[in-house]
This record gives C-alpha cells, structure tokens and sequence, in this order.
C-alpha cells in the first residue's frame, strides 16, 4: 500500500527522528523501511493463520499501541476488519488519521488513549494486539488486565515485546547489559555514544516477569513462540555468542506470546 507523496514525508520525517534519538547511524535507511511496513504486517498476519488456524475476516480488532497504523491498514483492506486503536502519540495519531482518510478507514475508532486504562467496553473485541508497547507501559499487569477485559471469551491476545534475559537492546540496537540497574545501563551507553534518555521509557520485561504476571490471572490459557531471529546469522563472536544463548541455553531476544481468554 503506497500513500501520499506527503504522507510518506510525514512518515519518514517521524521515523528519521525516532531513529536518531536511539543513536542509529541507519536513521534514514530504516525509516525508508516504514513505508513498507503494511507489508511486514501482513507477513505476519499470514504466520499466525499458519500457526493457529485464526480468521481474521470481519473481526473486531484492537491495537493497543496502534502506531503508525501498518497494522490497522492491513485488518481493513486485506480482511475486512473493524478496527480500533488506542495511542498516546499526539504526532503518530496524526499519521493515523491521514492513513484512514486515504483509504476510508474510520478514524472514530482510534483513541488518545494508555494501555492501562482502555475504554473500549468489556468482552468486546476478538483480536487484541500489543507489539512492541508492552516494554513502555508504565504499569504491565494493569495493561495486560485491561487488554483480557476487553477481549471476548475465547477471543486472543498478542503480545511482541522484547525478552531482557538476552543481552541485547533492540532499540538501540546494541548488546546490552540488560542486568544492570538503569544509571549504570545509562553509563554504558554514554561509553557506547549512544543518546541515553530513550532508556528512561523502557521496562526490562522478562520471560520470568511476565509468567509470573500471567500466573495471576484468571481464565486465561496461554503459549509462546519460538523463531529463528535476524541476530542468528551475525557472525564473528557476537553470532557465537547468539548462538550459544538461542540454541544451548535456549534464551532468545524476543517474547512472542498468544493469550486465549476461557
């Protein structure tokens, strides 16, 4: 899906910005990248009906964290989705609005809103979907809470957030010491040249914490995914490295989790 010549400026410009401020030389490659980004999503969409057999088509659908609405675009046009979103981002929302006017998706659905307090009304979507947020929230019980509100009985969550057992920040893009307490997390990055106020907005989930977070609720059944990363096919001592915690210690970057609602 191509948008307008100015929307895709918009989008860059955001995305340039972003990049920058996690000390990416790239900045401007991977920005160019987010013009794709329908494209990722839609990749997948199509693993997950291979996994689990889903039907995405005329389904209620949440995004919690809805971005810059790849996602959302992909529901609508290729099944026909209803779609809704929560974000807090005044300038990401922004870009979600010109997205649905350019391809008529209704941009009533999508709210100014933070993963703890939703309100969208009970047992209310089939799909709910958390990527990449789930590390930025300030409370993840209460949003994970609040996400399993929302969601009909038998309906699913997905959650992609990054897994800070693996030594590896995937913001910034560096390995990383995710052990240390932030003010020294902070020094190394300073000793790295890489910008350290972007730390201050992430949470060092792991798989432990976010089990035993899982483990206290109710009327819920969940798995984990397990796939092959980019960061395998590093080579030097950094893949040896990344080999050894993925496929030995069987510790890997990312947490790929789908939560069913009894």
């Amino acid at each position: 899906m191509r948008f307008s010549k100015k929307l895709q400026k918009k989008i860059l410009n955001y995305y340039e910005r972003y990049y920058r401020s996690c000390g990416l030389k790239d900045f401007q490659e991977r920005a160019k990248m987010r013009l794709y980004e329908e494209e990722r999503e839609e990749q997948r969409l199509q693993r997950l009906q291979a996994l689990f057999c889903w039907d995405f088509k005329n389904k209620k659908h949440l995004i919690v964290g809805a971005g810059t609405a790849g996602l959302a675009v992909v529901l609508k046009q290729k099944y026909n989705g209803e779609v809704f979103g929560i974000e807090p981002s005044e300038e990401e929302l922004e870009i979600i609005k010109e997205k649905c006017q350019e391809i008529g998706l209704n941009f009533s659905n999508f709210k100014k809103e933070f993963a703890e307090n939703i309100s969208f009304s009970t047992n209310f979507f089939d799909f709910v979907y958390c990527i990449t947020v789930l590390e930025h929230v300030q409370d993840v019980e209460q949003s994970i809470k609040e996400m399993l509100r929302v969601l009909k009985p038998n309906g699913f969550l997905y959650v992609d957030t990054p897994n800070y057992t693996f030594p590896f920040e995937r913001h910034y893009k560096i390995v990383f010491p995710t052990f240390l307490p932030k003010f020294l997390g902070k020094i190394y990055l300073a000793l790295r040249s890489k910008p350290i106020d972007f730390i201050n907005s992430i949470n060092f989930l792991t798989e432990k914490k976010v089990n035993k977070i899982l483990m206290r609720q109710k009327n819920i059944k969940w798995l984990r995914i397990y796939q092959s990363n980019f960061l395998f096919e590093k080579k030097g001592l950094k893949g040896f490295l990344m080999k050894i915690l993925t496929k030995n210690l069987f510790i890997y970057p990312n947490q790929e989790i789908i939560i069913q609602k009894l």
